[in-house]
């Protein structure tokens, strides 16, 4: 009789998930995408003339849009999103030829962060039957662990390629990211 009320429960809150409805990301928010590469237009803080800030700042981070029972449904990958603020991120303008390696620089950081939100998707999944039983692990431990994980590799990936600027560096990072991610594609969220 435990086994079948846990079950019912179990079941219950799984669907109790996905009758819930997704709020939509504010504006200046861009989930991170295959399809979409970032482009100058998706920089939209303004610098003012004769400003203190230079090179350029991509503002992106993980987030949660959801409950454990979403785990458990066939939308579990959006559970976890992979954000970029556009309206906290700018572009250093001022060296035109400069523009497209920062961009490429700042999208490679946000893959960085795509195949963390991956792992971190498939941890979750592995895990969410203990999470709703157990409360273990702690979803925030993982969400942080994620976060240092990803931010460790953006440093080790600025330092190798300085920033981006050492082309060969660069694009060996692109070619391992575009294997890690390849690797992870059923945690990725669809387009």
């Amino acid at each position: 009789m435990v086994r079948f009320a846990l079950l019912v429960s179990l079941l219950w809150l799984s669907q109790s998930g996905f009758a819930q409805i997704r709020k939509p990301l504010p504006p200046g928010y861009l989930l991170w995408s295959t399809t979409h590469r970032l482009q100058p237009r998706d920089f939209q803080f303004q610098l003012r003339p004769q400003n203190n800030l230079s090179q350029s700042m991509g503002s992106m981070g993980l987030q949660m849009d959801g409950v454990v029972g979403d785990l458990f449904g066939k939308k579990a990958n959006r559970v976890v999103q992979n954000v970029f603020h556009s309206a906290g991120s700018y572009l250093d303008s001022t060296d035109q030829t400069g523009v497209a390696l920062q961009i490429r620089y700042l999208q490679t950081l946000w893959d960085i962060n795509e195949v963390a939100a991956r792992h971190l998707r498939q941890e979750l999944r592995a895990g969410a039957k203990r999470m709703l039983l157990i409360g273990k692990p702690d979803i925030n431990d993982l969400f942080r662990t994620a976060y240092e994980n990803a931010n460790k590799r953006q440093i080790q990936y600025a330092d190798e390629t300085k920033y981006g600027l050492f082309l060969d560096k660069q694009a060996g990072w692109e070619r391992l990211l575009a294997s890690e991610l390849a690797e992870l594609a059923a945690f990725a969220v669809p387009d």
